[in-house]
């Protein structure tokens, strides 16, 4: 619904017709007035019912109205107003109380629009709480966000969910926020638990996009993803030979980044016996090493063209350099502490594991969890 007010005076605006019956020849509307009403400060809304006839090819216009004066004794005028056209008046009289209440008489002329009730209500939770902007701008978070929103609108009891929601206490938001990201977390272990053995790096890359929080887990510092696929340079005459690095990690701090490369839980990590007890480390993580250590040398040399072309500030004082790949779990005893000697002295590649990677995610699970149950008992 569409209000346009214009005022009359400083202490009074016309309103939009409130239209109750129309056909071709006649129509019946109310039209509101909001004033500043000193009497009565709950009062603020008066008008008049208009009664208009025209020929079938002519426009309404208002006509000389009739004088009540002139009836005579024992006469009067009968105006019925029915079921539909009572709800309307006073559905649509209603808002201009409301814009009354809110922004009193506004000089010249104004427009407003009625809001859905749902969206209304969300408004009022976001002045409320301004940080509910910080989450919608998380990237980690806004997609969450938004289809809560929409499964809200869409559900037959959405006033009702909204409403509850306006009421919840600040420690029922807690536990409210442990739960919506518990269950992002089972949802994410349920999709390590299908695809543990998936060999398509390209799923893996976005499963890691739509929750880089898992990645930055990696750090013992704090790290936000400042890009997936980012270019780091290397292209040559021609445009050809750009090296692109899976994903970027940025110290929220000291504005480092970490360049990070992952291959897929099947990647093998050790390859054949070299000696007694003694494994070979595999080609494919040595070359996933060799890669993002090129990545690195690249980004340090091209760091001024690069930086110049960033509409983010981010530093490269010595990046740190990691290589997801693969299974400790597949590893035997003897392939394992190859392993586990060899990335023990890497000092310039950290080298996890998928599966090391995911029981991360299950501990935060437990830690959670466990937070959810102690806050339930109490």
């Amino acid at each position: 619904m569409k209000i346009v007010l214009n005022s009359t005076s400083k202490d009074s605006a016309m309103g939009t017709d409130i239209i109750l019956r129309e056909n071709n020849l006649t129509r019946l509307l109310f039209r509101p007035q909001i004033v500043n009403n000193q009497k009565d400060i709950n009062a603020p809304v008066n008008g008049c019912f208009i009664f208009q006839k025209k020929k079938k090819d002519d426009e309404w216009e208002d006509f000389k109205d009739f004088n009540l004066t002139s009836l005579k004794a024992y006469e009067g005028i009968k105006l019925e107003l029915k079921s539909d056209e009572m709800l309307k008046l006073m559905t649509e009289a209603d808002a201009y109380y409301k814009i009354h209440k809110e922004y009193g008489i506004i000089q010249g002329r104004s427009w407003f629009t009625k809001a859905n009730s749902q969206l209304q209500k969300v408004i009022e939770m976001f002045k409320k709480d301004s940080s509910l902007f910080e989450t919608l701008l998380d990237e980690n978070k806004q997609e969450l966000v938004k289809q809560t929103f929409e499964w809200m609108a869409n559900t037959k009891n959405s006033e009702d969910i909204i409403s509850r929601l306006l009421e919840v206490k600040g420690n029922e938001l807690d536990q409210l926020n442990n739960l919506i990201g518990i269950t992002n977390i089972r949802k994410l272990l349920k999709v390590w638990q299908e695809n543990s053995d998936n060999n398509d790096e390209e799923f893996w890359q976005r499963v890691f996009t739509d929750n880089a929080w898992v990645l930055s887990q990696i750090f013992a510092s704090p790290m936000l993803l400042f890009e997936d696929k980012a270019y780091v340079g290397g292209k040559g005459i021609g445009n050809k030979g750009g090296k692109v690095v899976d994903f970027m990690f940025k110290n929220d701090l000291s504005n480092d980044v970490a360049l990070i490369e992952i291959k897929t839980p099947s990647t093998d990590l050790l390859s054949g016996k070299y000696r007694q007890n003694i494994y070979s480390i595999h080609s494919d993580l040595t070359g996933a090493i060799v890669q993002v250590l090129g990545y690195k040398e690249t980004l340090q040399r091209e760091y001024t063209s690069l930086r110049g072309s960033s509409d983010e500030d981010f530093k490269v004082f010595n990046p740190m350099c990691v290589v997801i790949a693969g299974k400790m779990n597949d590893l035997e005893e003897q392939k394992l502490q190859s392993f586990e000697w060899y990335r023990k002295e890497m000092k310039s590649v950290t080298i996890i594991t998928f599966d090391e990677l995911f029981k991360k995610v299950n501990l935060l699970l437990d830690l959670l969890s466990g937070k959810q149950e102690q806050e339930e008992s109490t």
